[in-house]
């Protein structure tokens, strides 16, 4: 199968309109709606090289319009954060098992100390065992 051209696309708002630029053609369209931007692009470009809107595919990108874009952005900030921190919490959490297991504690015991299931502790035990596996290797 034959590599398909693909297509820079940006569009924005602009009052009612959304503006479909597509700059290695130079040429713009307008589109109604968020969601008719790809169509609009397809159309566009499918008219400009005289193709089939199909036979090529597009990269959109859709610049988020005002407040939108600042809250977006502090949220997806926020979200990379809270995964770093959750990332290591969960890596302490295994650590402690570990700990725990390594001065004799059951499953169950390590649970009653830590507030949690015997199940969970031994997740945390497994998570633990493959973290130190890939380390060494």
């Amino acid at each position: 199968m034959a590599n398909r051209k693909t297509y820079d696309v940006t569009a924005r708002k602009d009052g009612r309109w959304w503006f479909v630029q597509v700059p290695e053609l130079d040429t713009v369209g307008q589109a109604r709606s968020a969601s008719e931007i790809e169509e609009v692009a397809r159309e566009v470009i499918g008219l400009w090289l005289d193709v089939e809107p199909h036979s090529f595919d597009v990269a959109l990108d859709v610049e988020i319009p005002g407040e939108a874009r600042v809250s977006w952005e502090r949220a997806k900030a926020l979200e990379a954060a809270a995964r770093k921190e959750s990332a290591e919490a969960a890596a302490y959490a295994r650590r402690a098992v570990a700990s725990l297991r390594a001065e004799g504690l059951t499953y169950k015991d390590a649970g009653i100390v830590l507030g949690l299931s015997p199940q969970r502790v031994q997740q945390l035990s497994k998570a633990e065992n493959a973290d130190a596996l890939q380390k060494s290797a």
